[in-house]
């Protein structure tokens, strides 16, 4: 399926302004209300952003100003995630073991106004900005068809790496993380296909996958998070109920793949 993988000019750059237009809506009501949905909905348009950015040549990014555009986005896109890493454990911290993290959940909840302070700076920085406009002129349909099939395939190959990696041990933090966002680039750069009919049932695999992964990254989220504060030793017992659980949850991913091996055959896996 990788191998048939069409993107035309005419049609990317149409998928494009519908993206900018996207980030633009979004960035805003992110500005007017940063709930948890506009932050949720902010991330996914910076990462359909970024995914169509990595297709543009070097020589289109510097001419556009489309590169310091989306470098805008992508410091946004940091603290939103650490904000979104504030709520994963805040959340499981106050469901779960209340009575005894209520001054750690306390504390994250004043770093998490920090950083979201920053966020909304950076936002309406965005909102204020003119969204770049690419001509059909400027791209070579050759050249930019090439650099397309090389970025699917260069993100194919680091899939392949992690997860033979991942497959064989679930300790492989790192490599399961990278896994995930791999899938994510995958997937949002699917979607930029003109091809859609025949990437739809792979990109709808590859947002079961990445949910699979995230709970297990949400998961490592906690369990670092809890090991690296001062009285640790007072914890322990959640960190290895947090173990468990996060256990639990990479045997639903290796039985996941088990039954998805058209995914996997479409991936070279």
């Amino acid at each position: 399926m990788i191998k048939s993988l069409e993107l035309k000019k005419k049609s990317f750059l149409k998928k494009f302004e519908e993206i900018t237009e996207n980030f633009c809506h979004k960035t805003d009501a992110y500005v007017s209300e940063p709930s948890d949905e506009n932050i949720h909905d902010i991330r996914v348009a910076i990462r359909r952003l970024e995914s169509a950015h990595r297709i543009f040549p070097k020589t289109v990014k510097t001419r556009t100003g489309i590169r310091n555009y989306v470098k805008n986005a992508k410091m946004l896109f940091k603290l939103n995630a650490e904000i979104r890493d504030f709520d994963i454990i805040c959340a499981r911290l106050e469901t779960k073991y209340q009575n005894k993290t209520h001054d750690l959940v306390e504390a994250l909840k004043n770093q998490r106004k920090g950083r979201l302070e920053e966020a909304n700076k950076i936002a309406l920085k965005l909102s204020n900005l003119r969204p770049p406009k690419i001509s059909e002129t400027i791209l070579k349909e050759s050249k930019f068809k090439r650099r397309y099939k090389k970025i699917i395939n260069e993100i194919v190959l680091n899939i392949q790496k992690n997860f033979i990696i991942s497959l064989r041990d679930e300790r492989k933090i790192e490599e399961l993380h990278m896994l995930r966002k791999d899938f994510k680039k995958l997937r949002y750069s699917l979607e930029l296909a003109s091809n859609t009919k025949t990437t739809s049932f792979l990109v709808k695999s590859l947002k079961s996958i990445q949910n699979i992964l995230g709970e297990i990254h949400d998961s490592d989220i906690i369990i670092e998070y809890l090991k690296n504060v001062e009285q640790n030793s007072e914890f322990l017992d959640i960190v290895e109920s947090e173990v468990l659980e996060r256990r639990k949850k990479y045997r639903a991913f290796i039985a996941f793949f088990k039954r998805r091996k058209s995914v996997l055959r479409n991936l070279g896996l």
